[in-house]
């Protein structure tokens, strides 16, 4: 049962990760960029939209300018390689939709454990590695993205969504590192069938009697 439960935390934390990872590809604040004339514009993955002077702009005008990106984008902000912010929102693209497609499988995975299918039960020796290979998958993918942000122009800072899915890494990695301290920590014993051991020495003779005491195995 504490087996069961500390599975359960590590999908509910990769769970929380996925939602934090989706909610930071499909915002458009990843990083803000000042440009040559002085104007701002807030750079996502998916979508860009700019920064009015005037505070006052109600937030649905400022949605109505927002403008959709796609693989390829180069808007660089002032003083900015076009070639080095085209690779970072590509590879950051890439990262994020593979985190995205490994911690649903994880999640899928558990969900089909709990149906106790023929081919996946929640007993299986590979269940729990699975899952956490999956979920160090996207921790790792999600690495590998951020740190093509290391470097950014003079007049480009990171925003809320870059922070967002630096919190989706660390929660993948500590739903990973949970599953692998519970494979660790496993007993040797509770991985084998159950047995029963003879408490009295093997090199007595085995006699007949009611006082044969034995113990079984406590998985």
């Amino acid at each position: 049962m504490a087996v069961q439960r500390l599975v359960l935390a590590a999908v509910a934390v990769a769970l929380l990760s996925l939602v934090l990872n989706n909610t930071a590809a499909w915002s458009s604040g990843w990083v803000l960029q000042t440009m040559e004339s002085g104007r701002r514009r807030s750079v996502g993955l998916w979508r860009m939209c700019p920064l009015g002077e005037d505070e006052s702009r109600s937030a649905s005008s400022t949605r109505a300018l927002c403008q959709g990106l796609s693989w390829g984008s180069d808007y660089a902000g002032y003083q900015e390689s076009r070639s080095t912010v085209k690779l970072q929102f590509d590879m950051m693209r890439a990262c994020n939709l593979l985190a995205t497609l490994a911690l649903t499988a994880g999640q899928l995975i558990y969900l089909l454990g709990l149906l106790e299918l023929n081919f996946i039960t929640q007993d299986s020796q590979w269940f729990e590695e699975a899952i956490a290979a999956l979920f160090q998958l996207a921790s790792f993918v999600l690495v590998i993205g951020l740190v093509t942000f290391y470097r950014i122009g003079p007049f480009t800072q990171l925003s809320y969504s870059c922070y967002i899915n630096i919190a989706a890494c660390l929660l993948a990695t500590l739903a990973a590192a949970m599953l692998i301290w519970d494979i660790l920590h496993r007993r040797d014993d509770c991985l084998a069938p159950r047995v029963i051991v003879i408490s009295r020495a093997l090199t007595t003779t085995f006699r007949p009697r009611l006082d044969n005491d034995y113990v079984e195995s406590p998985c």
